[in-house]
């Protein structure tokens, strides 16, 4: 069933209402599951969309709903990065209760597709809302689903939701993914006053797996020589490195360019954007950076902070990769460690640099006795700091990943305490965090403004 409204139609399941801007459609799939669709695309281009269903809740909590659609979610994605669980609240669709909105990146042949899912529980039933659209569709798209989402519109009068194929097939999923209920998070469901599941396997469930051959630097050096011709100097051949490049399938016994080396020079030969991301924590530091360019981004990467095993790193090595450009805020989200926490709103923290410097390098740092709650249990947490700059404009972000407390924006304090500068700590939802990394290579790489709707106050 349809009903029109101005600039949208709506379509029917059951109780739920959902919006279908004009010009999309509406997509034939199984009893109980609707789905919308961007207007048809050209072929290889994906097709942005929003898939409703749901059925009877059965007593099944909504935290065992959102950790078992999590647990599905590395099951059955390729090159998945779970990037949020948020709490989320329905009541603008006119139920009460706790709802979750979760996002994921994952690959889908030779596009990394953007996922936002909200789950709810609305008198005895559980829904679901799926969005779906390219990193690339990011700007266009992810507002639009959201508004979407907000203009649900529920028939109270109308009870019957006999449940999808895919509901039944969920259902069987959760009784093998999660058969129980699970393990809170005490801490922030104190805060939320709401009971929320412990996200702290996540991380560890994902952790980053290098992608790229192992260079030293020395040899991407001579290499970068050749951005204006294509084969090495007589001098030059006599380098031990170009040895190496060979071994890589980079140069020729010649010493010249083999399609593999023109393809991983073309991002720096036609360079819209470069970038360079540094972390840090305890233990250390390292570098990774990208340059984005004739639709290829290329990346060197020293070893991330959160990696599935120690990679046999030389002292001069780094990861080298050329990948899609559109690829590239996925990696740098995997080599950060971009992964759900609570976010539990609270006042900014201040911290004179000094001190904010000696707690990045020792827990044991005594904590400001001004701490409250909930900044208090970010500062017990391990921390990891992260910075990206665009090396044309000088523009920067940077954040400090608490773990289970989740990501803290950083920025310069606004004034000096006795002991000089200062720095702002400010608690920042994963899923906010992925938005700005998003935003603000799209803006660079176009040469566009940097927008950012989902930072209240941004000015640029």
């Amino acid at each position: 069933m349809t009903t029109a409204a101005q600039g949208f139609s709506y379509e029917r399941l059951h109780a739920f209402n959902l919006p279908r801007p004009d010009g999309w459609e509406r997509v034939e799939t199984e009893a109980g599951v609707l789905a919308v669709a961007h207007p048809p695309v050209t072929d290889g281009d994906f097709r942005p969309n929003m898939v409703l269903c749901g059925g009877p809740a059965d007593g099944i909590s909504i935290a065992r709903f959102a950790t078992a659609a999590l647990a599905s979610t590395l099951e059955e994605f390729q090159d998945v990065r779970i990037l949020s669980n948020d709490l989320w609240s329905p009541e603008a669709l006119g139920t009460e209760g706790s709802g979750r909105r979760q996002r994921f990146v994952h690959r889908a042949g030779r596009h990394p597709v953007c996922v936002d899912r909200w789950i709810w529980m609305d008198d005895g039933f559980v829904m679901e809302a799926t969005a779906s659209y390219t990193i690339e569709q990011h700007t266009g798209m992810k507002l639009l689903f959201e508004q979407m989402v907000r203009d649900i519109r529920i028939n109270t009068a109308v009870r019957d939701m006999p449940g999808s194929q895919a509901v039944r097939e969920g259902r069987r999923d959760i009784d093998r993914i999660a058969p129980q209920e699970p393990r809170l998070d005490d801490y922030a469901s104190r805060c939320a006053g709401a009971e929320l599941e412990d996200l702290g396997s996540i991380a560890a469930a994902q952790p980053y797996r290098e992608g790229g051959r192992l260079l030293p630097i020395p040899a991407l050096e001579l290499l970068d020589t050749l951005l204006v011709r294509d084969r090495l100097g007589r001098f030059q051949r006599k380098d031990p490195s170009v040895a190496t490049l060979q071994a890589a399938g980079l140069l020729t016994a010649a010493a010249k360019l083999t399609p593999a080396g023109e393809q991983f020079l073309l991002p720096l030969r036609k360079l819209d954007a470069s970038f360079q991301v540094e972390a840090s924590n305890a233990a250390g530091g390292s570098v990774l950076q990208a340059w984005i360019g004739g639709g290829l981004g290329k990346i060197t990467a020293g070893p991330s902070l959160f990696p599935a095993a120690s990679a046999a790193f030389g002292p001069d090595d780094v990861a080298a990769s050329i990948m899609q450009a559109n690829m590239v805020p996925k990696r740098i989200a995997d080599w950060a460690g971009l992964s759900p926490g609570w976010s539990i709103p609270h006042e900014p923290v201040v911290l004179g640099m000094d001190h904010y410097e000696a707690r990045l390098k020792s827990a044991r740092t005594p904590a400001p006795k001004t701490l409250d709650q909930a900044a208090g249990q970010m500062w017990q947490q391990p921390w990891a700091e992260w910075q990206i700059l665009n090396e044309q404009t000088g523009g920067w972000f940077g954040w400090v990943n608490a773990g289970a407390a989740g990501q803290y924006r950083l920025s310069p304090g606004d004034g000096y305490q006795e002991q000089g500068r200062t720095v702002r700590l400010e608690p920042m939802s994963p899923a906010v965090v992925w938005d700005m990394l998003v935003r603000f290579i799209h803006s660079a790489v176009e040469g566009i403004p940097l927008r950012l709707p989902e930072v209240p106050g941004f000015n640029g």
